[in-house]
């Protein structure tokens, strides 16, 4: 189990705030550096999934976006669009800090007043937001 130093308890606690900020300004750039590519394309797909209820082109563009750079830039147009014009502001406090496995921490914080978790994971001394680091490993 990694050791959870001040310093990794800053650098992730900055990536929180720092998803939260590119969300709310759109700005999808900044998100996929802060992220593992897996993770920011599954945030995209939730992202664009009401737009993709009721737009079927965008549907087939979502589906697309591992597969083809041209639908991944069209389609992060898109969602960065309606993240602008949604411009959603969110209380955001970090609770806790987790071991979860070899180079992975589960930040605990809280949304809104709602619990939430954040997973990481560590690669070339790097920690990125990883969806699957929530896994438990042996």
């Amino acid at each position: 189990m990694p050791v959870i130093t001040d310093n990794i308890k800053k650098t992730l606690s900055e990536s929180l705030y720092l998803y939260y900020s590119t969300l709310k300004n759109g700005d999808l750039a900044v998100l996929s550096t802060i992220m593992t590519q897996e993770s920011y394309h599954i945030t995209l797909e939730s992202l664009g999934f009401k737009r993709a209820f009721k737009d079927l082109e965008f549907k087939e563009l979502l589906k697309n976006i591992d597969s083809s750079k041209e639908d991944l830039h069209r389609a992060e147009k898109i969602i960065s669009c309606d993240l602008r014009a949604d411009s959603i502001e969110r209380n955001i406090n970090v609770a806790d800090f987790e071991s979860n496995g070899n180079d992975r921490i589960i930040l605990h914080y809280n949304e809104d007043g709602n619990p939430k978790k954040m997973y990481f994971s560590s690669s070339s001394r790097k920690w990125k937001i990883n969806h699957k680091a929530g896994r438990k490993t042996s």
